[in-house]
C-alpha cells in the first residue's frame, strides 16, 4: 500500500497482503505450470484494469508512481492466487474454503462486537489494531464494533458482503441451516457497528437479492421490480430511519456533520476531476495529489479531508481515471449484474453470481458515502467474488451458451 509522509510518500507493505503472493511462487516453482499466465474471455474485465493502469503509468498528473504500482502488486498477487485455486480445485471445493473462513471470521467478528460495545471491554478494539480504540469511539463522539478491522465502516462492510454470501448460499440451497444461523450472527454484527450506511445496504442487499433471485427470467428493470424489489426495501429503510429504536443513530448524533464532510470532500473531488477528466490522476493517488495542488486546500479548510481519500468510492474511481475510467466502471457494474443474472435464470453458478449481485449492490450504495470498498482489507473480497462468479460463469453469445460449468 502506498502511504502519504510529510507529502513524499513511502512504500509499505501489510503481511496478509503478500501472503498470496508468496503462496502463489512457491506453487509455481513447485508444479511449473505457465498456463496460468494466460487470459483468456472470461477474464476480460483483468484487461480493462490493466489499460487504466498503463494510462495511470504514463499520466503526467500522477505524482505518486509508487502508489500505482503498490496497487499494481496486489491486484496482481490476488489474481494469480486466484487463478492457481481455479486450476486446482473444483467448483464445489471453492464454495466450501470460502463458505467456512466466512463462518470462522463473521464468528470472530460477533464475538468482538459483544465484547465491545455491547460489554465495553474495550481492549479488544486494540488487539488487532493499534489505534482502534480511536475510531471504535469515533474519537469519543459515540461507540461502534471495530472488530479485526480498523473502522466500524469497515466491519460493517464486510459483514454486508458476507451476510450477502450466506443469503445466497441459503437460496442456492447449500447447507440452509447453517447460512441462515450466520446471517443472522452477521446482522447482529452489523447493528453493533452502528454504522447508517451498513444498515440501509444490508436491507437493499436482502430485498433486492431476493427479488432478483425470484425473478431471474423476468426483465430487471420494470413496475414489477419498482413495486416488488425497492419500494419494500424503502419502506424498511424508512422504519429503520425514523421510528425504530435505531433512529436516534440518524437523527440524533453527528449525522449533520459526517453529511457536510461528505459534501465538502466531493466538492474536492470535482476540482481535482476538473484538472484531469478524461484520463484523471492516477490510480490509487489522489491524495497525492492533493498535496501537490496548493489551490486544493483553498477548496476545503480540514486537513483531515484533504489527507484522507474522498469518501465516496465512485468518486474517487472517476478523480483518479477519469471519464475513461468511470465508463468503464458503470460497464462493469451493469455487466456484473446481467451476467449473474443470466446464470441464475439457467440454474449455474447460483452461489457465486447471487454474491456478486449482493457485492454491487453493496459497492453502489456503500460507494456513495464512503472509500471502505477500496481499502486494503476489503479490495480483495471485491476481487475475490468477481473473479469466481465470471470464471464459474456462462458464457452467452445470441442465446447459445458457448460454456457451462455448473455447480
Amino acid at each position: 500500500m502506498y502511504i502519504r509522509h510529510d507529502g513524499t510518500g513511502s512504500f509499505t507493505t501489510k503481511i496478509f497482503l503478500t501472503i498470496p503472493l508468496i503462496v502463489s511462487i512457491f506453487l509455481l516453482i513447485k508444479n511449473r505450470n505457465k498456463g496460468v499466465f494466460q487470459f483468456y474471455k472470461n477474464e476480460r474485465w483483468i484487461y480493462w484494469v490493466l489499460l487504466l493502469v498503463l494510462i495511470s503509468i504514463c499520466n503526467p498528473f500522477n505524482y505518486a508512481i509508487l502508489a500505482t504500482f503498490a496497487f499494481v502488486l496486489v491486484f496482481l498477487s490476488y489474481i494469480l492466487f486466484f487463478k492457481l485455486i481455479y486450476k486446482y480445485l473444483e467448483p464445489a471445493q471453492v464454495v466450501k474454503g470460502v463458505f467456512a473462513s466466512f463462518i470462522f471470521v463473521c464468528g470472530l467478528q460477533c464475538i468482538l462486537a459483544i465484547m465491545y460495545p455491547l460489554l465495553n471491554i474495550s481492549f479488544v478494539t486494540t488487539v488487532f489494531q493499534a489505534e482502534g480504540v480511536q475510531w471504535a469511539t469515533r474519537t469519543g463522539t459515540r461507540a461502534g464494533a471495530i472488530g479485526v478491522f480498523v473502522t466500524p465502516a469497515n466491519l460493517g462492510l464486510f459483514t454486508t458482503i458476507a451476510s450477502g454470501f450466506f443469503f445466497a448460499c441459503y437460496l442456492g440451497n447449500y447447507k440452509k441451516r447453517l447460512s441462515l444461523v450466520f446471517l443472522g450472527v452477521n446482522v447482529i454484527t452489523i447493528i453493533l457497528t452502528y454504522s447508517r450506511t451498513s444498515y440501509i445496504t444490508l436491507v437493499f442487499v436482502l430485498f433486492l437479492m431476493l427479488f432478483i433471485f425470484k425473478n431471474s427470467k423476468k426483465p430487471l428493470f420494470s413496475i414489477r421490480s419498482v413495486l416488488f424489489g425497492i419500494l419494500p426495501a424503502l419502506l424498511v429503510v424508512y422504519w429503520i430511519v425514523f421510528l425504530s429504536p435505531l433512529s436516534s443513530i440518524f437523527l440524533k448524533t453527528d449525522a449533520d456533520q459526517m453529511y457536510e464532510a461528505r459534501l465538502d470532500h466531493w466538492v474536492m473531488g470535482m476540482e481535482i476531476f476538473k484538472l484531469s477528466p478524461i484520463i484523471g490522476v492516477g490510480i490509487n493517488t489522489h491524495v497525492e495529489f492533493v498535496n501537490h495542488i496548493i489551490h486544493l486546500y483553498k477548496v476545503v479548510h480540514n486537513q483531515f479531508l484533504t489527507t484522507n481519500p474522498i469518501h465516496n468510492t465512485h468518486m474517487i474511481i472517476l478523480t483518479e481515471t477519469g471519464v475513461i475510467g468511470f465508463i468503464l466502471w458503470l460497464v462493469f457494474l451493469g455487466s456484473s449484474v446481467t451476467q449473474a443474472k443470466q446464470n441464475i435464470a439457467v440454474n449455474n453458478n447460483v452461489i457465486f453470481s447471487l454474491t456478486q449481485i449482493g457485492l454491487i449492490i453493496t459497492l453502489v450504495i456503500y460507494g456513495f458515502t464512503d472509500w471502505a470498498p477500496l481499502s486494503h482489507s476489503i479490495f480483495p473480497i471485491f476481487l475475490l467474488f468477481t473473479f469466481f462468479s465470471k470464471k464459474y460463469s456462462l458464457t452467452f453469445n445470441s442465446k447459445t451458451i458457448v460454456h457451462r460449468h455448473v455447480f
